[in-house]
């Protein structure tokens, strides 16, 4: 029979500075704090401490929220979690992956606005290049430079 278990809601509090594990000289840990939101914030039972390696800590960064689904105890007795990454549609869901209509919106909308503004530096990177860049890749990469310095400059 399988066991069930429920997983705790968690956010990323802090990520330590590596330390090398006392078990294998070159591998190093990241100790790792996470918080379980169903618990009053800051309290002793709220904290839960991790030892991640890089690999695992690499896909985190303060203040995402994971899920942490039970898987055991280790050989020190203290309870193993999976770490699952969720976004906060998920977070906040019963149905993982749903999104919510006005969220479906405001994504149509964007990238509508995103594809108008790529067409408009695909033209002026076209016009400019004149014949100085005939190939579709050229204009392509000018287009491209455009579109991203152009977001990054207005913060869209």
């Amino acid at each position: 029979m399988a066991k069930v278990v429920t997983p705790l809601l968690c956010r990323v509090e802090a990520i330590g500075k590596p330390r090398e594990s006392s078990y294998e000289v070159g591998t190093y840990y990241y100790p790792t704090l996470f918080m379980d939101l169903s618990q009053p914030d800051g309290s002793d039972a709220a904290k839960i401490w991790k030892n991640l390696s890089g690999d695992e800590v690499s896909q985190l960064m303060r203040g995402d929220q994971v899920k942490l689904v039970p898987a055991g105890m280790d050989r020190n007795g203290k309870p193993k979690h999976n770490i699952m990454l969720v976004n906060d549609t998920q977070a906040n869901s019963d149905e993982p992956g749903l999104l919510e209509q006005n969220t479906k919106q405001a994504i149509a909308t964007y990238v509508q606005e995103m594809s108008k503004l790529y067409r408009y530096c695909w033209g002026q990177a076209a016009n400019q290049l004149g014949g100085m860049a005939t190939e579709e890749e050229s204009v392509r990469c000018a287009a491209s430079s455009l579109f991203i310095a152009a977001k990054q400059k207005f913060s869209i």
